[in-house]
């Protein structure tokens, strides 16, 4: 192990790069949620405007804010409470999906046609 790598191995560090990944995840997915089109504003504006731009954006990043739940479930069960397992697995699952539910932008720019 090289000793560039050693700081690491600290739980404490490593509880902190996580949670700092799953919170910059949570945001940047909370932010295109909330302004799908936002992004294509400047550099396409044609694929913009069409509807399903809108609801594909705001799926994936409804993933990402789901897998950035996850991340920080994962980091909090391990790191913390030293669990794991395929109970566990499916658990984190359940409980990112009821997490992202929850932490969606409920106020969003722009909305999409049915």
């Amino acid at each position: 192990m090289t000793p560039s790598a050693l700081p690491l191995l600290n739980p404490v560090v490593a509880l902190a790069i996580r949670a700092v990944l799953g919170g910059s995840v949570i945001a940047i997915a909370r932010y295109f949620y909330a302004h799908p089109a936002e992004s294509f504003r400047n550099s396409a504006r044609v694929i913009a405007e069409f509807p399903w731009i809108t609801r594909m954006v705001r799926g994936m990043a409804c993933f990402c804010l789901w897998g950035g739940c996850f991340i920080l479930g994962a980091a909090v069960a391990v790191q913390i409470f030293d669990l794991h397992g395929d109970l566990l697995a499916a658990a984190l699952v359940l409980l990112s999906a009821l997490g992202a539910w929850m932490l969606r932008p409920k106020n969003s720019s722009a909305s999409t046609p049915d």
